[in-house]
């Protein structure tokens, strides 16, 4: 009877399967692959996240209908999505997969893209031997087709990946070999591009006489041709040859040159580049009255472009330049440097976490991907078993029950694999919300640091060394102190009151004319052992002096104050400042972006905090007076957890 229902219950699979694949063969003619796969050209460079769903879709279907060519074209494209987001590793994987396929079909020729770029990638991954490699194997490849455009592409490369490698000999020989291509085939544009590669080679052989040789017969090319924007890149490439043979001179003249042709061009970015090079030089050669208007410039055109770096380096330049003429203009320029050095830092690291965020969702996506084929290798076998034993029925009913009890344990690995994934998964969010947490809690806003220095500074110039002497002691403990404390995750309440008593102290020692302040505990606080996260408070007290108080006309008053409540602790935070509402109308676009970075970081700690640490840590902020919107109070509530 056992045996019977066994039988019965393969047949039915067997139905069941056979049903499905007409079903994956009908929604398969439905759906257009080819459409699918070309909706992945349209986005590869432009929205990897896009391009991946519509990849991901294609190669399910694919792979469920063993459509290999469909498929090699997707693993390509699927590159492609990894290589234009810098994802070289994994665009590796995908062009091997492509060509992997592809040879095993005999048909080379469909992952044309993948051979061409594969090597491309791994010289971008710093992995040169094996660029190398398959950049010659696909110039073996495509001899035959004397196809000229790839031949140039890809001897370039191999040119370029000799430079990276210090071989500078081998690249001029390849460059020398690409050279006479273009020249064979009369492109005016490609030679001028070698010649200028050639250029390059020589100056890192410190030949700049050849480079300047390799320059001059770019230009009289270009000039010929009527290339100007060529011209005008060769010019600038000479510049920095005469630079480097400390001719300021004719780098100068080449720079001018440079400049008059992107002044015709109305190329206002190379305008506002050629002129920082021609500001650098006279400052160099101490001509600063021919320095300041062309910098100025520089700084003004490279505002229209927004290229803050070029206005970053042109505000460095033009500060050295009002150095010998006008101290206070050279220190106002510096600071402005300053500060755009520390726009560019924030938004290199925006930049930074939204790059780590996208290759985090495309690696997730690569895994789905790769599941796909797995998946249909698995469901390919386990038919393959019901088939084989539906064939082998006269079999005993031991080996019925090995072949179930088989099934049973895979079903249980893949159970237990599945729970080890999501307890590594939580594992590796709870470390990420720790290293965040850590981030966070060590932070001090740059401003107060700065000022305090400058407040030490102000003391050492009255020369009232003992005021300078208090000042920096007592600052050097509080950075100790928040630096020791950041390394735990709570600290005795004790170490915080310290803290906080120390920074109002300093504070107000900058700003004795604008506030008074107190600061009250509860005797009845067991301060040793009540634990509290350390720089909990410290913000909170920064905002109501910075942006509350600091900008009040006559003086203004600042209430701190600790109380317990049976198993919380409630700290108050009282000003009567300007008010929230006040300070933001007051604020710079900067100040703002900078108070909302701060505050964001403030609101995410403590978020952090309260889901890791499983606490419920509250805070609310109001008007202190709610009819002028003037004043601000903030109640914070910390329960009491155990030592």
């Amino acid at each position: 009877m056992n045996k019977r229902i066994v039988i019965s219950l393969v047949l039915i699979l067997a139905c069941t399967y056979s049903v499905l694949s007409q079903s994956k063969v009908s929604r398969y003619q439905q759906v257009n692959v080819e459409s699918l796969l070309d909706s992945v050209d349209s986005y590869k460079e432009t929205n990897a996240v896009k391009a991946y769903d519509f990849v991901e879709r294609a190669l399910e279907l694919i792979i469920q209908n063993d459509d290999k060519e469909n498929e090699i074209r997707a693993y390509s494209l699927l590159g492609d999505i990894n290589f234009y987001s810098e994802q070289y590793d994994l665009s590796i994987e995908n062009y091997l997969n492509s060509k992997s396929l592809s040879d095993n079909l005999n048909k080379p020729e469909l992952s044309y893209n993948s051979r061409k770029k594969l090597g491309v990638a791994f010289k971008l991954n710093h992995d040169y031997d094996k660029a190398l490699y398959y950049f010659n194997l696909f110039l073996n490849q495509i001899s035959e087709k004397i196809n000229k455009d790839d031949v140039v592409f890809v001897k370039t490369q191999i040119a370029e990946t000799y430079e990276q490698k210090s071989e500078y000999s081998l690249a001029e020989q390849t460059y020398l070999e690409v050279l006479k291509i273009e020249q064979e085939r009369n492109n005016r544009q490609g030679i001028i591009l070698v010649q200028d590669k050639l250029a390059s080679i020589s100056l890192y052989q410190n030949n700049a006489a050849g480079a300047i040789q390799y320059y001059e017969e770019s230009e009289k090319l270009a000039r010929e041709s009527s290339d100007k924007r060529s011209l005008s890149n060769t010019l600038r490439q000479k510049g920095r040859a005469y630079k480097k043979q400390n001719k300021p001179e004719e780098e100068l003249m080449a720079r001018q040159q440079s400049l008059d042709i992107n002044e015709e061009l109305e190329d206002i970015e190379a305008q506002s580049e050629d002129l920082l090079e021609i500001g650098k030089i006279y400052v160099e050669q101490k001509q600063e009255d021919k320095a300041i208007p062309v910098l100025q410039k520089s700084v003004s055109l490279s505002n229209q472009t927004q290229n803050i770096d070029q206005k970053k380096e042109a505000l460095y330049s033009l500060s050295k330049a009002y150095e010998r003429s006008d101290v206070n203009k050279a220190l106002e320029t510096y600071k402005e440097y300053l500060k755009l050095n520390d726009s560019i830092n924030k938004i290199r690291e925006e930049e930074l976490l939204s790059r780590l965020e996208m290759a985090t969702s495309l690696n997730r996506k690569q895994q789905r991907i790769d599941l796909l084929e797995k998946d249909k290798e698995l469901n390919d076998k386990t038919i393959e078993l019901l088939v084989q034993e539906q064939e082998l029925k006269n079999q005993t009913v031991r080996t019925q029950r090995i072949t179930i009890i088989s099934l049973i344990v895979i079903l249980l690995v893949l159970a237990i694999s599945s729970v080890f994934i999501l307890r590594s998964a939580r594992q590796k969010r709870l470390a990420n919300q720790l290293l965040a947490l850590k981030s966070l809690r060590s932070q001090m806003n740059p401003h107060f640091i700065f000022n305090a220095l400058n407040s030490v500074n102000n003391y050492i110039a009255k020369k009232d060394e003992l005021s300078a002497n208090r000042y920096l002691s007592d600052f050097a403990f509080l950075m100790r102190s928040v630096m020791e404390n950041s390394k735990h995750d709570f600290i005795p309440l004790t170490d915080e009151i310290k803290i906080i008593e120390l920074y109002i102290k300093l504070e107000h020692e900058r700003f004795k004319e604008k506030f008074d302040y107190t600061f009250i505990v509860d005797e009845d606080i067991n301060t040793e052992s009540f634990l509290i996260p350390p720089m909990l408070i410290q913000p909170y007290i920064e905002n109501a002096v910075w942006h509350g108080l600091r900008y009040k006309k006559d003086k203004g008053k600042l209430d701190v104050e600790l109380k317990q409540f049976d198993n919380y602790l409630e700290i108050t935070i009282k000003d009567d400042g300007i008010g929230r509402e006040k300070s933001q109308e007051l604020k710079t676009k900067n100040q703002q972006q900078n108070n909302s970075t701060g505050l964001k970081n403030i609101e995410n700690r403590l978020r952090i905090i309260n889901e890791v640490h499983h606490l419920g840590i509250k805070v609310e902020v109001s008007d202190l007076i709610t009819e002028t919107h003037t004043g601000t109070y903030i109640k914070i509530t910390v329960p009491m957890q155990d030592n």
